[in-house]
């Protein structure tokens, strides 16, 4: 009984601690952050509704950055995709390119986070006392940059009720155009929803659900073979960043999607968090556990070219 009323009370007392030490040094990071902000004027980041606006109207295409590409850049890597040292020399790269047709997102995470939801807000928070240096430094702070978040238009925000006009929005850039989707075997982009109904043409290339950087080359020359008027909506995590950037260069409109669909299958059940979608391979919630094959015909007849695992 006394041992493990001893047990307890030692717990106790170095949860305290524990808590007491994180606390400070959060303070400590945050203080730094406020000082370091002081003297290193933040970026300019387009809103989201502009940044969709300007897309449609210039037909540009859109490269896009968030924490998971940072993490590359810098060394470290995700579950999904490992890290290579030529994704990380292209992802550097390209976050200081000035191509007049072609957009750089990065998320507006860089003043006020007031527009966040709660939980969002708090991850943001945490994050850019730590990481707000390793952007600065990888940034070009003159130029501007359009809202990553574009693609994840419904969740993060406090105020959700101009969702819907986002998407509108987006529905208006592929309107009576050919679509050509380059995405994760299991992300079925616009299956089981309206998002690309209002498209003339919808075709699919699939890459893996993980790793695709080690298949970029061969869904490259898969693209390659369609004239260059067909829209190119890529969702392949941070190889759809660079994967953009080289088909804009050949004369593609080539757009990193990202979770755009994921963020419509919220915004259809007003959702309040992340939640698994049935038959979809969500890496942020279930990351595609129990999703099996798509027996969708019009999906299946829509796709042109598989991969093929490697031994």
């Amino acid at each position: 009984m006394r041992n493990s009323r001893l047990k307890s009370c030692l717990l106790y007392i170095w949860n305290f601690v524990h808590d007491v030490f994180a606390g400070l040094w959060e303070f400590i990071l945050m203080m730094n952050d406020k000082f370091y902000c002081i003297f290193h004027k933040a970026p300019i980041v387009v809103d989201v509704e502009s940044s969709i606006r300007y897309i449609i109207e210039h037909r540009c295409s859109v490269a896009r950055y968030g924490d998971g590409e940072m993490k590359f850049i810098i060394g470290t890597q995700t579950w999904f995709q490992h890290t290579k040292p030529k994704l990380k020399d292209r992802l550097t790269e390209i976050l200081r390119s000035d191509d007049s047709n072609l957009i750089i997102c990065i998320p507006g995470i860089f003043g006020s986070l007031e527009m966040y939801a709660s939980d969002f807000k708090d991850y943001w928070q945490k994050y850019i006392i730590r990481h707000r240096k390793q952007w600065y430094n990888c940034i070009n702070r003159r130029q501007v940059y359009y809202e990553a978040f574009v693609s994840r238009c419904y969740l993060p925000y406090k105020d959700r009720s101009h969702a819907k006009v986002y998407f509108e929005l987006w529905k208006q850039l592929w309107n009576d155009r050919d679509i050509l989707i380059a995405e994760g075997a299991k992300t079925r982009l616009g299956v089981g929803n309206d998002l690309f109904d209002n498209a003339r043409s919808v075709r699919r290339i699939l890459g893996p659900n993980t790793e695709a950087f080690d298949y970029y080359d061969e869904i490259l020359n898969e693209i390659r073979k369609f004239d260059k008027d067909i829209l190119v909506l890529l969702a392949l995590g941070p190889t759809a960043t660079v994967m953009a950037v080289d088909l804009n260069n050949e004369g593609y409109q080539a757009i990193d999607i990202g979770h755009l669909d994921i963020e419509y299958e919220w915004f259809l059940k007003q959702v309040e968090h992340k939640v698994s979608v049935d038959g979809k391979f969500v890496n942020e919630a279930g990351a595609g556990e129990g999703v099996g094959e798509c027996d969708d015909e019009k999906y299946l007849q829509q796709i042109i070219w598989k991969y093929k695992e490697r031994e």
